[in-house]
């Protein structure tokens, strides 16, 4: 009974605090760039590019991916003043046919890189 209750004990003091609903460590840190992405996927769902960029580090680069929506984290991964974001994408987007519009969809695996700018995240590839 006693050594039960000793692993037990042993069990939750070396457990951590993760975030609702993902597998991702409680750290201001974490909170702080899944913040930045939840920003960044309301201003991608209202097209506002303005909000978009000025979300974006002054050496932003990217190999021209384009934006998705819908996003699903998988994993985070802070080091210092960088970070890497994992995630699941799923893009509906609408295409001009000469028989009028047609829907579409796509889905796949991305990443976006983050880095801090002044003491503020900002994102440095990604978009």
């Amino acid at each position: 009974m006693r050594l039960a209750l000793l692993a037990c004990l042993a069990a939750v003091a070396c457990s951590h605090a993760t975030l609702p609903g993902t597998n991702i460590r409680d750290t201001p840190e974490n909170r702080d760039v899944l913040n930045l992405f939840g920003r960044y996927k309301q201003a991608l769902e209202a097209r506002d590019a303005t909000a978009i960029l000025a979300m974006a580090a002054p050496s932003y680069t990217d190999t021209g991916d384009p934006a998705r929506g819908e996003p699903t984290i998988k994993a985070l991964d802070v080091k210092g003043e960088q970070a890497r974001l994992d995630y699941f994408q799923v893009l509906r987007y609408a295409v001009a046919t000469p028989s009028g519009e047609k829907w579409k969809s796509e889905s796949d695996d991305a990443r976006m890189q983050f880095v801090r700018v002044n003491g503020e995240w900002k994102i440095a590839s990604g978009l």
